[in-house]
């Protein structure tokens, strides 16, 4: 069988390849193709006179022809004699093994049966068969016994559409191979419509929907590439359900079927193909990678699981196993929070990583490629098992040391395991073993940050804008969220106005005049809030307190940019701020006043 690309794509029907095949210039009769005519086998019996007077007329027609050209009736009987074989026991069968021996390209036979009181033939059974290949029918029909040179002449017309069928097939897979794909499409449907069982030419142009699909796929036109997919998946089943075992169908169905979210119908494809070698891992292997590349990759995982049952110590299908697996949990963890407990199935998926990757390193040790050792670890830190990824860690580490990739996994386990000052000192190892590794120090100020450690946090998120790891709005902006979290949202003031003032002056010369405006804004509401809880006793000595903080933040209130920032939040109402502020000031100073 022939095949086509990935999923075959080398010409059209096996059968035709031989009518392109060019011959030696030299050898003018060598260039039309042999057909070997046999007298139609009379049944029942019928007289043999019309079987052999028709085989002369047909092979007379088939000599005008500028492709074909008829075996010699004397090159018949003199093969049929070299092998003991009578000329009136040559029927399909024994006629397609002699075509064979004399180097023919095509067989006509057939049979047929005669009415003497209607002076009628029936012919039925008739095909021109390729030896070795496809057959193309013959429709039965019913002469006058003397009317041979009229059936011969039906035939012939018939042979006329068979090569026409075969030249629009071999069209049909050249201009596919070529990229051609409307002038293959042309060929294909026209070579279905004179033989709509062609097997090749369907697969084709499947192939070329398939094709289409992807194209469409990548200049981002998901409806066409959705259209083209479905075209090709219906073409696929149509070729599958006239030849259930055609291999490349099945795993075209198979892909297709993945790529138009129909995973139990694209298993099932794969799992019939599969069975046609169902011991070979690296067919195997390729459909599992097939099927995890249209989106299914927990039915990857599930074919490479059928392999492993029969070939357990198979290192590469333990690495692809452990592959899909993490990616199935990676999937069914999508849209999770980052905190919200595995799911069952997650859970599950993630122990087969395990037991997939420790077979595979039990065999390659520290000749495991550093891809499948981070994943390892990975594992162990989506399971919770903290201990037992820094152990692994530790232990790979000792092998790869100069992977600075492994190093910041090694940091990051640290830290989801509570070693928060050994996971800062892992990110300074990655800068040692890669000085332009992103975001060491963005990282080490948010973790700080988050462990309630501003003021160890400032000088990391620093020296990340030194390093151009992050912008200065970026770590500003981190700082204020810490404020906004723990301090805005909490009403705990004098948290918030700590922190806002912590990012001024550790960015605000380098931060935008939007953040600058939106910082100032939040360290002005932050000042006027802790304010007015300082102000409440209404006492010389809560005035004396309150009113600095009320008259800062009148002062930023009051510029630019703070307006400019408040334009862009409807919810803001600058104005009524600033006359509560303004009120707020004299009252205080009016306490002060009056108290002193």
């Amino acid at each position: 069988m022939t095949t086509f690309g990935r999923y075959g794509a080398a010409g059209a029907a096996v059968f035709a390849m031989w009518l392109a095949a060019p011959a030696p210039a030299d050898a003018q009769m060598e260039e039309r193709h042999r057909v070997m005519v046999t007298a139609l086998m009379p049944k029942q019996g019928a007289d043999d006179d019309f079987g052999k007077d028709l085989a002369k007329e047909l092979r007379k027609l088939i000599n005008e022809s500028h492709t074909h050209q008829p075996v010699e009736e004397k090159e018949i009987k003199n093969a049929a004699k070299q092998y003991d074989i009578d000329m009136e026991d040559i029927d399909c069968i024994v006629g397609v093994q002699l075509g064979t021996q004399i180097r023919a390209n095509l067989v006509f036979c057939g049979s047929y049966t005669e009415d003497e009181q209607a002076k009628t033939v029936a012919l039925a059974e008739m095909r021109f068969q390729a030896p070795g290949g496809a057959s193309f029918p013959v429709p039965d029909a019913t002469w006058g016994e003397k009317e041979y040179r009229e059936a011969a002449q039906a035939i012939y017309v018939e042979f006329g559409t068979y090569i026409d069928q075969i030249r629009r097939a071999t069209f049909c897979g050249q201009y596919f191979n070529s990229g051609d794909y409307a002038s293959a499409e042309e060929n294909c449907l026209a070579a279905l419509a004179l033989k709509d069982d062609d097997a090749q030419s369907r697969y084709v142009y499947a192939m070329i929907s398939m094709q289409r699909g992807r194209d469409a796929e990548e200049a981002g036109d998901a409806g066409a590439a959705q259209e083209f997919f479905t075209t090709s998946y219906v073409e696929a089943k149509t070729l599958l359900e006239q030849d259930a075992l055609h291999e490349q169908g099945l795993e075209l169905a198979g892909f297709l079927a993945a790529k138009l979210d129909h995973p139990d119908e694209a298993r099932d494809h794969y799992a019939q193909f599969l069975q046609l070698d169902p011991g070979n891992s690296t067919v195997r292997m390729r459909v599992a990678y097939d099927l995890a590349l249209a989106g299914d990759e927990y039915g990857a995982m599930l074919l490479i699981e059928e392999g492993l049952a029969r070939d357990a110590e198979n290192v590469d299908m333990l690495l692809q196993h452990a592959s899909f697996a993490a990616r199935a949990a990676q999937k069914n963890r999508e849209g999770a929070a980052e905190d919200e407990p595995l799911s069952d199935e997650a859970r599950e998926l993630y122990e087969k990583v395990l037991g997939s990757y420790a077979g595979a390193y039990e065999v390659q040790g520290e000749d495991m490629d550093v891809v499948h050792l981070r994943n390892m670890i990975a594992a162990y830190s989506e399971l919770g098992q903290f201990a037992e990824a820094v152990s692994m860690a530790q232990r790979v580490l000792r092998t790869h040391g100069e992977e600075a990739q492994l190093w910041s996994l090694y940091a990051d386990v640290l830290k989801k395991g509570g070693q928060l000052d050994d996971a800062i000192a892992a990110l300074d190892t990655v800068e040692m073993r890669d000085a332009d590794y992103p975001n060491v120090k963005a990282r080490q100020g948010s973790w700080l940050l988050e462990a309630d450690r501003p003021r160890d946090a400032v000088p990391f998120l620093q020296a990340a804008v030194q390093k151009g790891e992050q912008s200065a709005d970026a770590m500003a902006r981190l700082l204020f969220a810490d404020a906004h979290r723990k301090g805005v949202r909490k009403d705990d003031w004098a948290y918030a106005i700590n922190m806002l003032e912590e990012a001024k002056g550790s960015f605000e010369a380098a931060v935008s005049e939007a953040v600058a405006g939106e910082l100032d804004f939040w360290h002005a509401y932050s000042l006027y809030q802790r304010a007015k809880q300082v102000s409440g006793p209404e006492t010389v000595q809560s005035a004396q307190r309150a009113l600095p903080m009320f008259q800062s933040a009148a002062r930023l209130f009051a510029l630019p940019r703070v307006a400019g920032y408040a334009r862009t939040q409807p919810s803001i109402a600058l104005q009524q701020l600033r006359d509560a502020t303004q009120q707020y000031v004299e009252i205080q100073e009016a306490l002060i006043q009056r108290g002193t």
